[in-house]
């Protein structure tokens, strides 16, 4: 059994290896666009150029394939995101043990890849941590939004904004690390319920 899992652990690596591999030698000729989330780490490298592989921990690669795939996300690069998308949901399930920051990152991920099942099950272990964890609502709103419920998306951000002080006040390090995304979420909500008014 401890072989097994030492098995499927080493693969999950050597996909992690592959998969940045593919990701940080894209041709010299291409540019590298702006990332989405700031650096998870001081070890980016140059554009074109190979990371180190060595001097990066398994986190720091599914960190790094996440903001890949969100970044392709935003570009409106579909087939990027999708072909990125199950290698970073492996490596964030080859962790183990998962903090709140990555669990809001692999619901995302799973969002990205249509699987809201597995989203589902990120944001009701984020609620164990927290019932009002504002990344839950966020979430939310992002899969009721594929279903086109505008009376649940309206509960969602009345939800989120009535938890809001509360919550921020906790200083959680995943809304410092997301904290960005929670004030622009915030001010579409606020606005959402001003114009119900």
């Amino acid at each position: 059994m401890i072989a097994g899992r030492r098995g499927k652990r080493k693969r999950a690596i050597i996909a992690l290896v592959v998969a940045l591999m593919a990701l940080f030698n894209r041709g010299k000729s291409a540019e590298a666009p702006e990332p989405l989330f700031p650096p998870l780490s001081s070890t980016v490298p140059v554009p074109g150029q190979l990371p180190d592989l060595a001097s990066i921990s398994p986190r720091q690669a599914a960190d790094r394939l996440f903001n890949r795939v969100m970044a392709a996300s935003e570009n409106g690069d579909t087939a990027e995101a999708l072909k990125f998308a199950p290698m970073a949901i492996q490596a964030y399930d080859s962790l183990g043990t998962l903090d709140n920051d990555a669990r809001y990152h692999l619901a995302l991920l799973h969002i990205t890849a249509g699987d809201i099942k597995s989203a589902r099950v990120q944001v009701d272990m984020l609620r164990l941590s927290s019932p009002n964890h504002l990344l839950a609502f966020m979430l939310e709103h992002q899969i009721i939004g594929r279903s086109g419920n505008k009376d649940s998306a309206a509960r969602t951000y009345r939800a989120f904004l009535a938890a809001y002080d509360a919550e921020i006040a906790m200083g959680r390090d995943e809304y410092q690390d997301h904290l960005k995304s929670i004030e622009r979420f915030r001010n579409v909500a606020q606005a959402s319920v001003a114009g119900k008014k």
